[in-house]
């Protein structure tokens, strides 16, 4: 036999070797994962349920200004009362959920007219798409002043609240968005408005810093009986008074 045959040869044996080799291995690494393959399973799904319960029961962070604006604010309003304000705000949005949860806008406390219409355009659309939007078992875990600046002939406040609730929307009785089973952890934005000069609000661009509760238009002239846009009725705001004047979720 030639030199090339016994090349050949060897050549066919050691790929058999190699072939036999690597199908050993298949195999017992096979049974390897499919012994561990259920504890895996286990400890992924015991991980998961873990870092899921984590997610619902830790409420948000919020952006902490109050220490820096207090004294900002007592300056240029000696009787503001903090705690007060923030009660008051805190108790504004638990009624605005209870009042779209059983669409009924008569629940609403401290909210000016501005953000009553802002939660009976909620109410409606809900109504009109023959559904309801929950709010169930709502816990307030923090509220705090993220800003506070003065624009011509107005000041304001934003608040930053840390909220969770239960936030489903069933029709039929049926739930078709959400969860009626797991938390939800949100963080809301208040903001507290403070109309000081009319006639310096009415030059100022963007003078209220509000938006028209239909289109979210800027409405620049607080004389103005509608929206310069989409023509919804608009509410004049209340001057030299502090109003809770919409909420806004921003998480």
């Amino acid at each position: 036999m030639g030199g090339l045959g016994i090349a050949g040869i060897l050549f066919i044996v050691l790929g058999i070797v190699v072939l036999a080799l690597v199908l050993s291995i298949v195999a017992k690494v096979s049974q390897i994962f499919h012994t561990a393959s259920p504890l895996i399973d286990a400890i992924s799904d015991t991980d998961f349920k873990a870092i899921e319960e984590e997610f619902e029961t830790t409420p948000k962070s919020v952006s902490g200004m109050t220490s820096l604006c207090i004294p900002r604010i007592k300056a240029d309003f000696p009787e503001f009362d903090w705690a007060e304000f923030k009660q008051r705000s805190e108790n504004m949005l638990k009624s605005a959920f209870r009042a779209i949860s059983e669409q009924d806008l008569s629940l609403v406390v401290n909210a000016s007219d501005q953000l009553k219409n802002q939660i009976l355009l909620i109410i409606d659309a809900n109504k009109d798409a023959g559904t309801k939007e929950i709010f169930r078992d709502v816990k307030i875990h923090q509220t705090e002043i993220r800003d506070y600046r003065k624009t011509n002939g107005s000041c304001v406040i934003l608040l930053q609240s840390a909220v969770g609730y239960y936030h489903y929307i069933t029709k039929a009785g049926a739930v078709v968005k959400g969860s009626d089973s797991h938390l939800s952890q949100k963080r809301y934005e208040i903001e507290l408005l403070y109309v000081q000069d009319t006639t310096k609000v009415a030059s100022g661009e963007k003078a209220l810093g509000s938006t028209c509760p239909q289109c979210g238009a800027p409405i620049k002239d607080l004389g103005s009986k509608t929206c310069s846009y989409c023509g919804c009725a608009l509410t004049e705001i209340n001057i030299r008074a502090w109003s809770i004047n919409r909420y806004t979720e921003v998480s």
